[in-house]
């Protein structure tokens, strides 16, 4: 993905990695760490490559349910026979204390080897977690649940724009959905150095750095966590360190 193609998904340069001894491809939708949206077209496309070697597409739709504009993004399991959907209660529920998530697909062998793996990796589960996660997902709750999450989000990715907009260090393109987006540093040093001195007193702040997923330049910004998520506090520490930077280089 590049930023000058606002983050989508290049299917003619995906198609060239895919070979014959290709077994599982492996997508997020929405994007962490950009939150570009895989339309419903661009995924059947995407599962029309995959078709063409047997191999699995397996989609993380943890952020679904997120999507700021049009309807949620469709599930990869519902529009291909070797596709796999997964999730959880932890980003748009925000329930991620339970531990909990699912797997969604038509190929029973691959269900059973899933339950198996998990069985074998995790034979005693959280059962009382079990039981909140099924009560959130009911229809009525689940809906409820969501749009406060938007509300709060819109809220939020607000507050993060208009600091964004504010500080010449910086630049985004805000994301069409989920939590989180991937800011463009305008700085002589790079994302590593900065994550660095933001863990650093006096502000004390984490901040993951874009070289994490290939892009030195950038830093991933969050704005999770609700109504109850400190956010000015963090954004307040973030341009001290932007304002100290710039004194320095003054110096």
């Amino acid at each position: 993905r590049r930023e000058e193609d606002h983050w989508r998904l290049d299917i003619a340069e995906l198609r060239e990695l895919i070979s014959p001894r290709t077994r599982l491809i492996f997508l997020c939708n929405p994007s962490n760490p950009t939150g570009q949206i895989l339309t419903a077209p661009e995924l059947n496309e995407i599962a029309r490559i995959a078709a063409e070697v047997g191999a699995y597409l397996l989609c993380d739709e943890v952020y679904a349910g997120l999507e700021w504009a049009g309807d949620r993004v469709p599930a990869i399991a519902g529009l291909y026979e070797r596709g796999i959907s997964t999730g959880s209660v932890s980003k748009a529920l925000g329930l991620q204390g339970l531990r909990l998530g699912w797997l969604i697909c038509r190929d029973k062998s691959l269900l059973f080897d899933a339950v198996i793996l998990r069985e074998n990796s995790s034979e005693i589960m959280n059962v009382m977690g079990e039981r909140i996660a099924e009560i959130a997902l009911r229809e009525d709750r689940y809906a409820a649940a969501i749009a406060r999450a938007k509300t709060e989000g819109r809220h939020n990715l607000a507050l993060l724009d208009e600091f964004i907009s504010q500080r010449p260090e910086l630049s985004w393109q805000r994301p069409p959905a989920g939590l989180i987006g991937l800011a463009r540093l305008h700085l002589p040093i790079n994302s590593d150095e900065l994550a660095r001195r933001l863990l650093a007193p006096p502000y004390k702040t984490f901040l993951l750095p874009g070289s994490a997923y290939g892009y030195p330049d950038h830093i991933r910004l969050g704005v999770g966590g609700g109504s109850a998520v400190n956010l000015p506090l963090g954004l307040s520490r973030l341009a001290q360190c932007l304002d100290d930077l710039a004194a320095a280089q003054g110096q």
